[in-house]
């Protein structure tokens, strides 16, 4: 019986690099705007706050409540984010040469790192 071998795809690693990089600084910036969102979100609770420093404790909760809510329907989002990018990655990862897969995941691990970092602060700035 004959061997049929197939010839391996080409790929341009650089753009396959470039690509990655690209992705990381993405994620990256997209975690940033998630927290300087969450901080003007904390801003204007403490506006808010001073504002009505008169008001009741009760009024006060309330307005707490309501940024904790906002807080964890940003997290919520953030997550989902993540898993969907965590899939393509780890999709694109089988498709590529081993060295191209490798450089991804080195840097799709360097992104969840960041990732991490910046949900950190996010959670010890709620």
């Amino acid at each position: 019986m004959a061997s049929i071998t197939f010839p391996k795809p080409n790929f341009d690693l650089d753009a396959v690099t470039g690509a990655a990089r690209d992705a990381t600084y993405v994620t990256i910036g997209l975690a940033v705007l998630a927290f300087q969102k969450v901080q003007t979100s904390r801003r204007d609770l403490t506006k808010s706050v001073t504002a009505q420093f008169g008001s009741s404790k009760a009024q006060i909760d309330e307005v707490v409540d309501a940024l904790e809510a906002r807080l964890a329907s940003l997290d919520a989002k953030l997550v989902e984010i993540e898993s969907k990018l965590d899939v393509a990655v780890v999709d694109l990862e089988k498709r590529l040469p081993e060295r191209a897969a490798s450089l991804l995941g080195s840097a799709h691990e360097a992104a969840k790192s960041a990732r991490k970092q910046v949900r950190g602060l996010l959670v010890t700035a709620a």
